[in-house]
């Protein structure tokens, strides 16, 4: 039996352990050797332990200097040419250009799946920044994506995207939706409903935290006091990123509990009887699968990636992107109403075992790389 190997390009340790591990683990079935490249940062030996080889890239996802990317994008090639995967998996849209610009030049016979797990910075925010790197990006695509290269979307608005922008030319592009949830242990727990609602997500502008204090603050205006958890970090990485003092502030004025760097969240999602994500744009939020997953009703936002988690009126309320108004509303709607709260819960539990499950994508993504070795 022929040894495949399975090169994963993802941006940092956190992220592969969080959304992809599971996922990896399961490609065992088809490659007898995979090797993990990032920027890591403390997750390294937990990776290893599950089988896993690993290699350091001096790679930074915002960097946006020339010689600094030169210098990585050459790293990256150094490791492909030494390692001569068979498959490489790469994620996000910077290890996406790397990974096809490569194997461009390297002129491998190596396939390349680039996963585009959402595009929200670069749609959302409209600068001068955004509008060059937008236009570089699906310029440079344009050029070198060819026979070897294809791509996985986790919902049609990001297909549509490459589509629109003639960078899917030469193979059909597959819809696999997020990374899955293990339905085993993210399940219902019957006891208590100790908070109102739970924001579980990096505690970002772009992720709808300034739209959450806004309805919270209209609500309590009205002397509905919600209680509400946001379990998640602040990422100074981002552009999108919030301060320290916004988020003192906001706990000073009891709107928000908040409980950063937690390991295991789903006593916290037992615990909570609303999930909330009014987010500006999403690729497939696995937070939401999490939440849904425990039979949590949602509240998110009308746009790519969270409609494809919370159907309106089946499994909790849309509404539009930044739009605090609205937002209070159906926080006000849904909270108090019993029998709401538990039909859209059922759905919530119905819809990720239906489509969601990690057994499921699991199986996709093993369709695809079946179709490529």
């Amino acid at each position: 039996m022929k040894k495949y190997k399975l090169l994963y390009f993802v941006s940092e340790d956190e992220y592969f352990i969080t959304h992809k591990i599971n996922q990896a683990v399961s490609a065992f079935k088809i490659f007898k050797e995979i090797k993990i490249i990032c920027k890591f940062s403390k997750f390294q030996r937990i990776i290893k332990s599950s089988g896993f080889k690993t290699k350091n890239i001096n790679f930074n996802r915002r960097s946006v200097s020339f010689l600094e990317n030169i210098k990585s994008f050459l790293n990256y090639c150094f490791i492909v040419s030494n390692y001569k995967p068979n498959v490489v998996q790469c994620f996000a849209l910077k290890p996406i250009l790397y990974a096809v610009v490569a194997n461009f030049f390297l002129k491998s016979d190596t396939k390349i799946i680039c996963c585009v797990v959402g595009m929200g910075y670069l749609f959302i925010n409209k600068n001068l920044f955004t509008t060059i790197y937008k236009s570089l990006f699906f310029f440079l695509l344009k050029i070198f994506v060819n026979n070897k290269v294809f791509f996985v979307f986790q919902n049609h608005d990001d297909l549509n995207v490459f589509k629109n922008k003639k960078i899917l030319k030469k193979n059909i592009p597959k819809i696999i939706q997020g990374s899955g949830v293990c339905i085993k242990s993210f399940k219902e727990n019957k006891k208590k409903k100790i908070y109102d609602l739970i924001f579980h997500s990096r505690i970002l502008k772009d992720k709808g935290i300034y739209e959450i204090i806004e309805a919270l603050k209209i609500l309590k205006k009205k002397k509905i006091f919600i209680k509400t958890l946001v379990l998640g970090n602040i990422d100074n990485k981002n552009r999108s990123s919030i301060s320290q003092q916004e988020l003192d502030l906001w706990i000073k004025e009891n709107l928000i509990i908040w409980k950063p760097k937690v390991q295991d969240v789903v006593p916290y999602l037992q615990k909570s009887k609303i999930s909330i994500l009014p987010s500006y744009r999403e690729g497939l939020p696995k937070g939401l699968l999490e939440a849904a997953s425990c039979k949590l009703p949602i509240i998110s936002t009308n746009v790519p990636g969270c409609k494809e988690v919370c159907i309106n009126n089946f499994n909790g309320f849309l509404v539009p992107p930044k739009d605090p108004k609205s937002l209070a509303r159906s926080i006000e709607k849904l909270v108090f109403n019993k029998n709401l709260l538990y039909r859209f819960g059922s759905n919530s539990r119905s819809l990720v075992e239906q489509k969601f499950s990690t057994h499921i994508i699991s199986k996709k993504f093993l369709n695809v790389y079946y179709e490529l070795i």
